[in-house]
């Protein structure tokens, strides 16, 4: 039977919609993709994107091959930092255009590059790949987290439980530093690390934790999300009872100008993150009390009573001034 131009084009048309329109860029990145180059893969796919004009199909090879790279290009360098970006792409990839899959490989990927990047041992490494743990945790796939922290916590606290052992009159401020950068390395606090802490923070309650101090050796410049406060509180007696807390706090001003000390800027946060304010002040917070503290000087000490529930646990004070907050975290 004789077919007519006319049919024998719609018969064209029918079937390029039901494969979908596959431009050369996009065939030449399904070649290398299938030949187990994602690299040159992702290049073609790239390409293709920007001419506009892809199949059906193309977002699933793409999000395949940006995983495929992700794990080939940490080989070269774990902490390069478009290994975080391409984390990124793919999660938006995958919620855009699920797919099992892909899901899965994502998951291996993503414990792939965490491994590396603690086995490197670095503060910085460690982090980045607690960061890779929780996004392959978000992904559906079993990690090693839970016993990644426990091998990494235990080592830290048995070197910090060192350090504060050795006599140095910082040994205090520079384990509290120390604490604060393993909670930053493996995303949050521990049970086993909260034991230790409280025993630092009681020896910290009337320091100043000044942790760019030329007097404090932490083997590297302060991280700035630790050493991020330019008032400090120091706290010269601590009475925390069943139904009421009493605290007696000095200030030291390192912010850009002078601040007011009073205690109606004070706010007691209890371990389930309720707020409490003061019931009564004395001492540096009385009305005639000079209540300014001048750029570079330290306040008065000021008392401070909370009344809160019975079997409230106090977890940290909060002082709101001009420039800023600041906290002092208790026992």
């Amino acid at each position: 039977m004789k077919m007519t131009k006319v049919t024998l084009c719609a018969a064209l048309s029918l079937a390029f919609l039901l494969t979908g329109c596959r431009s050369r860029q996009e065939a030449a990145g399904d070649k290398y993709r299938k030949a187990g180059d994602p690299l040159n893969a992702l290049m073609n796919y790239e390409e293709a994107l920007k001419r506009g004009d892809v199949s059906k199909e193309f977002w699933k090879h793409y999000t395949m091959v940006n995983i495929q790279a992700m794990a080939l290009r940490s080989n070269e360098d774990p902490m390069a930092e478009f290994l975080d970006i391409l984390k990124d792409t793919v999660a938006s990839l995958l919620t855009q255009n699920p797919d099992p899959a892909n899901q899965a490989l994502f998951a291996t990927a993503l414990q792939e590059v965490a491994a590396k990047r603690i086995k490197m041992g670095t503060p910085d490494a460690v982090e980045g790949g607690f960061r890779f743990l929780q996004a392959a945790e978000k992904a559906g796939g079993g990690s090693n987290s839970s016993a990644y922290k426990a091998e990494i916590v235990g080592a830290k606290l048995k070197e910090i439980e060192s350090d504060i052992n050795d006599g140095e009159a910082t040994s205090g401020i520079v384990a509290d530093y120390k604490m604060n950068k393993l909670a930053l390395m493996i995303g949050g606090e521990t049970e086993d690390m909260q034991t230790l802490w409280s025993k630092i923070r009681k020896s910290n309650l009337n320091t100043y934790l000044m942790y760019d101090n030329d007097d404090v050796e932490l083997g590297e410049r302060a991280d700035a999300r630790i050493n991020k406060y330019g008032v400090l509180l120091g706290i010269v007696k601590y009475t925390p009872g069943s139904a009421a807390t009493s605290i007696q706090v000095k200030a030291w001003n390192g912010s850009s100008g002078p601040i007011r000390f009073v205690g109606d800027a004070f706010t007691l946060y209890d371990t389930e993150g309720n707020a409490y304010q003061p019931s009564s002040k004395i001492g540096g917070f009385a009305k005639t009390a000079k209540d300014v503290v001048g750029k570079g000087d330290e306040s008065k000490t000021g008392g401070l009573t909370f009344k809160h529930p019975a079997g409230a646990k106090p977890h940290y004070l909060e002082f709101q001034t001009g420039s800023g907050t600041t906290r002092k975290y208790l026992p």
